[in-house]
């Protein structure tokens, strides 16, 4: 018995419930009543074949593929739980674009390639699975894939105020760690975190001594003075003896050293501070906590004509002191150091750019994002595969316009997260740019959230940030979902600009195929060249040297 295949088109309200997270139910094929002695095959399901939605044509066409039925389902995978309340997304390939796609009996659109990308309800708590059938009429193919589903949340924890801190059995000091990984390195820092959340964090000094108030799970609460209590892993600290007290910290009168690349401000002081550095459009605020100053404060001081800074103010409070920068631009760039016995804060100077040709001359650290891990798209596109040859475009078309060019990976081996932005640092790059693709969490809609944006942490990174975003949006074609300021391992070094690319979503079908073509790489690494030509661009015109 032949069986027909049967297609119709979705109409507008159709588009409109695929947004919004629903699509129309699977109509059951009648079977017909069979013949004496004579055996009826399954009859092919009747699935509706819906477009693809939104078709963007700023992307190259999907291949079409026609290859045999063989469902493939990248995310989730067998067993795996679903950290969402209701609804989900799923996706991976079926070999033929030509194929109808039902999942739990909802129709999906299948791309040309035979990517097929679904934003389904959760299945009921009795039957987690999605059951998945494929069709082109004269052939079917069927998948049944057990998931686990998302417990009740438990009752909310509450994170304790400063004051309400569970107690140590008294108050001990601990030295902090840092990673092993960076034992000799400036890079090498602990990273603190605000009781009450938000994206505000402290990178401090292996070997500070800090006093611990409490202790949860695995986190210890440090009260850096009496203004401030922050937390750390438990892991980076280690305790000290329960009778020792530590000296009280006091700094001296600073000094100033000028170089052609930097000014250092010299802070003596009896043993290594907490800080926090803050910024301003044009200025930079180092606070010591814990720590008082000479008796009476330094004047304003004036760096010399040719020094990046105009002037340096100290204020001594109760418990910290205070030095605040006045630059002549921007600020670009700083690192706090300690060396013999003082805290060098080091300023950094702003290359000389030609505005002509404002890449020539630069040093570029250009960052292929992952391994390890990194996203997949639905045909099996994984993101270090892809991000790689993006990287070496940006690369060439550098190195064209007189860049020299650090690469953090050239093969597909990987590399550690934190050794990226430091490979940069120690070769003094004047920007850091990290190439990522995009994916979203458990219970997020991909077809609402996909487009490009880009990440930065330092506020000294903020208009290269936007700089990339704006050039990279046009050359993609893709949404613009905006600048992000997030705490990432890659964007927080502080001697260069830093950012992180989310330039293309590549869990979409339709952005995972062009991704796989050399005409799309390039267009990626356009954006990203384009966006650093106009940062350096601006910048010159800000700075004086």
């Amino acid at each position: 018995m032949m069986t027909t295949r049967i297609k119709f088109l979705a109409s507008a309200s159709f588009l409109v419930a695929i947004a919004a997270g629903c699509a129309p139910r699977v109509a059951s094929a009648p079977v017909p009543a069979p013949g004496p002695g004579i055996p009826v095959p399954e009859p092919a399901p009747v699935i509706a074949k819906v477009p693809v939605p939104n078709v963007n044509p700023a992307l190259p066409p999907v291949p079409h593929e026609t290859g045999p039925l063989a469902i493939k389902v990248v995310y989730p995978s067998a067993g795996a739980l679903i950290q969402s309340k209701d609804s989900n997304f799923v996706f991976g390939s079926v070999g033929n674009g030509d194929a109808a796609l039902a999942i739990n009996g909802i129709a999906t659109p299948v791309w040309p390639n035979g990517a097929f990308m679904a934003w389904l309800p959760n299945p009921p708590a009795g039957l987690p699975r999605y059951d998945i059938v494929a069709t082109t009429g004269e052939e079917t193919a069927r998948l049944s894939l057990p998931i686990k589903l998302q417990p009740a949340a438990p009752p909310a924890v509450i994170v304790p105020a400063p004051d309400t801190i569970p107690p140590l059995a008294l108050p001990r000091f601990a030295s902090l760690i840092g990673p092993p990984a960076y034992a000799s390195d400036t890079d090498r820092v602990i990273t603190g975190y605000s009781l009450t959340g938000g994206i505000q964090r402290w990178f401090l000094m292996p070997n500070t001594v800090v006093k611990v108030t409490g202790a949860k799970g695995n986190d210890l609460y440090l009260q850096l003075d009496s203004t401030q209590t922050i937390r750390i892993d438990k892991g980076d600290a280690r305790l000290l003896d329960s009778a020792f007290v530590p000296t009280a910290r006091k700094a001296s009168a600073f000094t100033i050293k000028e170089n052609s690349q930097y000014t250092d401000i010299v802070i003596p002081i009896t043993d290594k501070p907490a800080f926090i550095v803050d910024q301003g459009p044009s200025s930079i605020t180092l606070t010591l906590y814990g720590t008082s100053g000479p008796p009476r404060s330094q004047p304003i001081v004036k760096a010399a004509a040719a020094s990046y800074i105009r002037t340096i103010t100290a204020l001594s409070g109760a418990t910290q002191m205070h030095y605040t920068l006045d630059l002549k631009g921007p600020v670009y760039g700083y690192l706090p150091l300690w060396e013999n016995g003082s805290l060098t804060f080091r300023v950094r100077l702003p290359p000389k750019i030609d505005v002509a040709s404002p890449l020539l001359g630069l040093t570029i650290a250009v960052d292929p994002g992952h391994p390890p891990i990194g996203a997949t798209g639905p045909t099996g596109l994984w993101e270090p595969v892809a991000t790689l040859p993006v990287g070496f475009k940006v690369q060439e078309l550098l190195q064209a316009k007189g860049v020299k060019v650090i690469m953090t990976r050239t093969t597909p081996s990987p590399v550690d997260l934190n050794l990226r932005p430091t490979i940069g640092r120690r070769e003094n790059a004047n920007a850091f740019v990290s190439i990522h693709l995009n994916a979203v969490p458990d219970g997020q809609n991909p077809f609402r959230a996909q487009g490009t944006a880009t990440y930065h942490y330092h506020i000294h990174a903020a208009a290269l940030a936007d700089s990339v975003q704006r050039t990279a949006v046009a050359h993609l074609g893709l949404r613009d979902i905006g600048v992000k300021r997030e705490n990432f391992a890659v964007v927080r070094g502080t001697w260069m600009p830093s950012i992180l690319v989310e330039g293309v979503f590549i869990i979409m079908p339709d952005q995972e195929a062009a991704l796989r073509t050399p005409e799309y790489q390039l267009q990626y690494a356009q954006g990203i060249v384009e966006g650093l030509e106009n940062y350096f661009r601006g910048l010159a015109s800000q700075i004086q040297h």
